[in-house]
């Protein structure tokens, strides 16, 4: 998960997005700070002018600035723009969370796929060698004429079978590796490590403290509140084009025809500006800010329903793998121990190879629900873990 939060695109894309929001907040805080200015020149030609501050010919000058400007009052829109950006901050970080987890979820499914896919080339081998040794007993019956030449046909074609789903598994496998591979940034093939599969859930808290975590801190329900906040915020900075502003400037110059400039003035001006008619502008401004105020609070309180359901429906999911898994580990020890009722039954010559060979293959399937269900326990509980945005450890904690 780390290496893949690394080189994700969307983790990357969701971290520039926090950086960006973080830089616009700043920009924010700057409106309240004066802007200042220095500037100089020096300026020389070939032919006098006519300088009108001294009424003298002359070729060359020097000058030198400080200018400050400063919005005294504006009705609040500074407010409301740091208002504003610091909700599109907290957007930006809750959806940088939000896209860590997706990864990581991503991650957990193609890890636990390869851990998966390594289980089932293990129970495809381990099937191929049991249609081996079948036929191999079949053969040496078939010569003291035990049985006849169709167990052995039966033999071999189950064996052909078995070669088959080992190829399909080997496949399968090499597939997740390169998967997993791609999502670690890796150009090749990237292994699990051995009995990755979980075989039980980490104890879980009640599914109500579980929805008020997920509807409190969830990363998906930060991010829309945060939007909503930052959709109210520029609704009230639409109303304040309707008033006046008062911006106050100053400066002070240093000027002279020689080195270094000797004659100096300042100035100060207070401007009050009163918006009448700009076209409809504000007025279409502030219809466009209710409207998509509306629509953020909307998705608010769509994303605090969305977290109860999924939060909900990943609890039952993982209480359901959990009772799946011990079914199939049931199922796992009822298929061994048919299959070496069946063996001995064969071997005494009461039960028909087709008997036998129908216990392998129900031994290979429930070997095969078992590794499918561990797989599928432990992407309920990254998914759980998406939807509330913290480690199950860190929940419990």
């Amino acid at each position: 998960i780390e290496l893949s939060l690394r080189v994700a695109p969307a983790a990357v894309n969701a971290r520039a997005g926090a950086d960006n929001a973080s830089a616009s907040l700043l920009e924010a805080r700057g409106a309240f700070f004066p802007s200042v200015t220095l500037n100089s020149s020096y300026t020389n030609s070939s032919n006098q002018r006519f300088d009108q501050a001294t009424g003298q010919l002359v070729s060359e000058s020097y000058s030198a600035s400080a200018i400050a400007n400063y919005e005294i009052f504006a009705w609040g829109r500074r407010f409301a723009t740091n208002r504003a950006a610091r909700a599109r901050f907290d957007a930006a970080l809750a959806t940088e969370r939000d896209q860590e987890f997706q990864v990581a979820l991503a991650t957990t499914q193609a890890y636990f796929a390869v851990a998966a896919a390594e289980e089932f080339t293990q129970v495809a081998a381990q099937r191929l060698d049991r249609a081996l040794a079948q036929q191999d007993f079949a053969r040496v019956r078939l010569d003291v004429g035990t049985v006849t030449r169709s167990d052995l046909l039966r033999a071999e074609l189950e064996v052909s079978n078995a070669e088959l789903a080992l190829e399909d598994a080997t496949s399968a496998l090499r597939t997740s590796a390169l998967r997993l591979g791609r999502q670690v940034g890796v150009a090749g093939e990237v292994e699990a490590s051995p009995d990755a599969l979980p075989l039980e859930a980490p104890p879980l808290l009640e599914v109500e403290e579980l929805v008020r975590r997920a509807q409190s801190e969830g990363p998906s329900v930060l991010s829309a509140q945060a939007n909503a906040r930052d959709r109210s915020a520029q609704t009230f900075s639409s109303w304040t084009q309707f008033g006046p502003t008062f911006r106050v400037s100053g400066g002070y110059d240093w000027f002279a025809f020689d080195f270094p400039p000797r004659n100096q003035s300042w100035n100060l001006r207070v401007t009050a500006s009163v918006p009448v008619f700009n076209g409809f502008t504000r007025e279409a401004s502030l219809a466009r800010n209710r409207n998509l105020e509306e629509v953020a609070e909307a998705q608010y309180r769509d994303a605090l329903i969305g977290a109860r359901v999924a939060v909900e429906d990943a609890f039952q999911e993982i209480a359901s793998a959990e009772r799946r898994v011990a079914i199939a580990v049931r199922g796992l020890g009822l298929a061994r121990e048919d299959l070496r009722v069946q063996e001995e039954r064969y071997q005494l010559g009461v039960a028909t190879i087709l008997e036998l060979q129908t216990s392998q293959v129900a031994l290979a399937d429930a070997q095969n629900s078992w590794v499918a269900e561990r797989q599928n326990l432990g992407i309920a509980v990254a998914r759980l873990e998406a939807v509330l945005g913290r480690s199950i450890e860190e929940v419990s904690r």
